[in-house]
């Protein structure tokens, strides 16, 4: 919503918006700071655009107001929602998780494993958001905030994750085990190879049986000749029974 100033009353602003609608506007302390502010930055040819874009950029509000020759103060109201966005960025950089190659880490976890003293910060740069991590060692990833996507940018960083991994392999020896050969199938067999034996000496036994009724029988006449039995008869042991 867009305000119109009207007129001062008293230690109040009249201010009316686009519809009409009349506003009263307190003038205290802060607002009597922001006028001062935005006086002075206009007074100086200041542009809060560029000063937020230094911010994102890694400056300091310190560094900031020293390059445009202003009071700290009198770009404070630029600063503020900037500060919170690098702020905010960092944060959700940080807890982004990360592969080491044996588990997944945040990214703070896996830099203070390696490098507890790191410092972070967070700048933008054309190309999108960089993420710095300083100590012993530098390590900077490019992060993309919407798809929470971090990429390493340098060495040392590439090589964060392959450190982490030869580090924490496990080595462990897997007992090998051995099966004894089945009884089963050596069972089946030798019973085959017994009920195969038994066929046999019945085989054998009919035989001889046959062969001892033949001699018996004397083929005197072919008119009288006793009939000799059939195989069949003879494995079935029918005719044998009828001649006892």
């Amino acid at each position: 919503m867009e305000l119109r100033f009207v007129a001062r009353q008293s230690d109040y602003l009249l201010v009316e918006a686009e519809d009409g609608t009349s506003h009263q506007l307190l003038i205290d302390d802060q607002l009597k700071e922001a006028i001062k502010n935005t006086q002075e930055i206009v007074s100086s040819g200041i542009v809060p655009k560029d000063v937020q874009n230094k911010l994102r950029a890694g400056l300091s509000v310190e560094e900031v107001a020293a390059e445009l020759g202003v009071t700290e103060s009198a770009i404070e109201p630029f600063a503020a929602p900037i500060l919170d966005e690098i702020r905010y960025v960092l944060q959700t950089a940080l807890s982004t998780e990360l592969s080491d190659g044996q588990n997944m880490k945040t990214l703070e976890e896996l830099v203070t494993l390696s490098q507890p003293e790191s410092k972070f910060s967070a700048h933008r740069s054309d190309s999108g958001w960089i993420i710095t991590a300083k100590g012993a060692h530098s390590y900077t990833w490019s992060y993309d905030p919407r798809a929470k996507l971090l990429e390493a940018t340098s060495e040392a960083a590439k090589k964060l994750g392959t450190l982490h991994s030869a580090r924490d392999v496990v080595t462990q020896t897997v007992p090998v085990r051995t099966e004894e050969p089945k009884v089963a199938a050596v069972d089946t067999f030798e019973d085959a190879a017994e009920s195969s034996a038994s066929v046999h000496d019945l085989v054998q036994e009919l035989r001889s049986r046959r062969d001892a009724k033949e001699q018996d029988l004397k083929p005197s006449s072919s008119k009288g000749r006793a009939s000799l039995p059939s195989w069949d008869e003879i494995v079935s042991g029918a005719h044998l029974d009828s001649e006892d």
